[in-house]
C-alpha cells in the first residue's frame, strides 16, 4: 500500500452531520453520518457493506485500507447485529444446499483490518462504537499480510493505485475468499482531468476484471466515488 492520496485530503467542518440523529434510526446511523470525512468513503458506501455483511451471515471479514474507520465501523456493528440475531419464519428456509442449523448457529465474528498507516480516530471510533472485540486492527502494509483460513467479504478501498488495487484482488481474492463470497473495489469514479474524463486507477482494474468475466458483478452507482460488488462462483 503505497499510493494512499486521502492521507493528503483535508476534510471542511459538516456541520449537519453533527446534530442529533432521530432516534428511531438510533446511535449507528448517526455515528456513520458523524464519521464522514474528505478522503474518507460516502454515506451510500456504508449502508451497503453494513447491509450486505448482514444479508450474507458474515462470520469473517477483511477490510484492507481503514483511513479513519468509516467502513470499519459499518462492517463490525454489521457483525454485531448479526450476533444480537432475528429469527426467519420456518417456511423461508426451503433450499436443500443450506444446513439452516449451522447457517443460523452463533459463531465467533471477526473483521480483520488491514491498513499500514493507523489513525487515532479510526480506533476512538471503534471504542465510541464498543465494537473492539470484533475488530482486529493489522497495522501493516497489505501485502506483508497473511491470514490464516477463508472470509466471507473482502473490501478493498486502500493503495488506489493501478498496480497496488491489482495487487490486493490478486493477492487476497484467490486465497481468502469462499466460494460464494464476495468482495468490493471502491472508487469506480474519481481522477478526472480537465476533460472530463474519469481516470480512476481503480476502475482499470475493475474492468479488466469485467472483460475477464470471472466474476458475478454490479455497479453501485451513488453519485459519488462509487463502487463494484463481486461475487466469487460457487461451484
Amino acid at each position: 500500500m503505497s499510493f494512499s492520496p486521502e492521507y493528503l485530503m483535508t476534510t471542511e467542518a459538516l456541520a449537519h452531520n453533527q446534530n442529533k440523529m432521530d432516534g428511531y434510526f438510533g446511535d449507528f446511523f448517526g455515528l456513520m453520518r458523524k464519521a464522514l470525512v474528505a478522503g474518507g468513503s460516502e454515506l451510500g458506501l456504508g449502508m451497503t457493506l453494513f447491509s450486505l455483511a448482514v444479508s450474507i451471515r458474515a462470520t469473517r471479514i477483511i477490510e484492507i485500507g481503514r483511513f479513519k474507520g468509516f467502513s470499519t465501523l459499518c462492517l463490525a456493528s454489521a457483525l454485531r447485529f448479526i450476533d444480537i440475531g432475528w429469527q426467519e419464519p420456518q417456511q423461508h428456509k426451503q433450499r436443500p444446499d443450506v444446513d439452516y442449523s449451522e447457517f443460523e448457529a452463533p459463531k465467533k465474528r471477526q473483521l480483520l483490518s488491514i491498513d499500514p498507516f493507523p489513525t487515532k480516530e479510526a480506533e476512538e471510533l471503534i471504542l465510541e462504537a464498543n465494537l473492539e472485540n470484533y475488530v482486529e486492527f493489522i497495522n501493516a502494509r497489505s501485502d506483508e499480510v497473511t491470514i490464516d483460513g477463508l472470509v466471507d467479504l473482502i473490501f478493498i478501498d486502500g493503495d488506489h493505485s493501478y498496480e497496488g488495487c491489482k495487487a490486493d484482488v490478486f493477492n487476497y481474492v484467490p486465497w481468502y475468499l469462499r466460494p460464494g463470497g464476495y468482495f468490493i473495489l471502491h472508487d469506480y469514479y474519481g481522477w478526472y482531468d480537465s476533460e472530463g474524463n474519469n481516470n480512476s486507477p481503480v476502475k482499470q482494474v475493475i474492468d479488466e476484471l469485467i472483460a475477464e468475466e470471472l466474476f458475478e458483478h454490479i455497479l453501485i452507482d451513488t453519485g459519488y466515488q462509487s463502487f463494484t460488488v463481486f461475487r466469487n462462483p460457487n461451484p
